[in-house]
């Protein structure tokens, strides 16, 4: 199964991030919008992992976040990803908690690339992705209305768990289902 590690947001925080979408639709943009429902921090993507190897994943990742406690997120700007004429990625960033969940990131990092998991190449920037631009179709629309919501509060979360995530590829978009639950 293609997977990933997560957190996951509350529905205040979803429904704050899809008015902003709604919002960046304007523009006409050529961009592939993250559904409401999907709205989530990831921390690891691992890519395909098998069936019988879920239970190994499990445990790495509570050895991974053990002892690391609870805090809070909270989540405030946009932006882009690279932030220059060619966006490939917009986002809403984290105002506060941002360096604990790099420290879970580096930890989830640190530890499943010891047990033979894919390092990642770029370094983790908190962030939950609001959508990925197909082409600069409405691109300069776009980045000018990202300039109007840079100030813009999305709310917050408490930070107590992580979860293993299963990606299944559609042709309507992904559809995400949690898999595990590991708290912190």
């Amino acid at each position: 199964m293609r997977t990933f590690i997560s957190v996951e947001l509350p529905e205040a925080v979803r429904k704050k991030v899809a008015e902003l979408i709604n919002g960046l639709k304007d523009t006409g943009a050529a961009v592939k919008w993250v559904e409401a429902g999907n709205l989530h921090i990831t921390l690891k993507f691992l890519g395909w992992v098998e069936d019988r190897d879920l239970d190994n994943l499990t445990a790495l990742t509570a050895q991974a976040v053990s002892g690391k406690g609870s805090f809070r997120a909270r989540f405030k700007g946009v932006g882009t990803f690279p932030d220059g004429r060619d966006p490939r990625v917009v986002w809403v960033g984290t105002a506060e908690g941002g360096d604990g969940l790099c420290e879970l990131a580096k930890s989830l990092e640190e530890t499943l690339s010891k047990a033979g998991f894919r390092r990642e190449e770029r370094e983790f920037r908190p962030h939950i992705t609001a959508g990925r631009v197909k082409e600069k179709k409405g691109v300069d629309r776009l980045k000018a209305k990202i300039q109007s919501q840079v100030n813009a509060e999305f709310g917050e979360t408490l930070v107590d768990r992580v979860h293993i995530m299963k990606s299944t590829l559609t042709p309507k978009g992904p559809v995400y289902e949690k898999v595990k639950e590991v708290m912190l």
